[in-house]
């Protein structure tokens, strides 16, 4: 291989890399986006529960366990994530688990995360939630909230 061919195959290699850098830039660019959070709660929320219109509504269960206090801390709790420009599921339902979260939080940057709102429910249930729940959870006590 001569000196022309050695410098043009060591051109064409920094080129390469170059362009797979920069498709890399590119897909974790499109990977950290609302739309992708959305589409992992989508891809994870049961089917019969799920409805695009669901996000950013607030929902909630009179009469099934749920005490005002821990509605109205749920509910506080939701708008000022709202305020904060995060797109919010309330009460959703998970594929093949029972139980459903209290708040359900998509960030534009592609994350999503649980919020547990805990009024009389204790430390242990909570617990037992992470092996129903398919994203990290937060836990919120409502009298602080409140």
């Amino acid at each position: 291989m001569n000196d022309y061919d050695q410098k043009l195959a060591k051109h064409q290699a920094s080129q390469k890399r170059n362009i797979e850098k920069a498709i890399s830039r590119k897909k974790l660019k499109l990977e950290a986006t609302l739309y992708v959070a959305i589409s992992k709660v989508k891809e994870q929320a049961r089917q019969d529960t799920w409805c695009t219109p669901h996000d950013n509504c607030f929902h909630f269960t009179i009469g099934k366990g749920e005490s005002e206090a821990h509605i109205m801390a749920k509910f506080k709790r939701f708008i000022e994530l709202r305020r904060m420009g995060y797109t919010v599921f309330s009460e959703l339902r998970w594929k093949g688990k029972s139980g459903r979260s209290d708040l359900v939080v998509c960030g534009n940057n592609g994350d999503v995360w649980i919020e547990e709102i805990l009024c009389s429910e204790t430390e242990e249930k909570l617990l037992a939630k992470t092996d129903k729940y398919p994203f990290p959870i937060k836990k919120f006590y409502a009298k602080e909230i409140l």
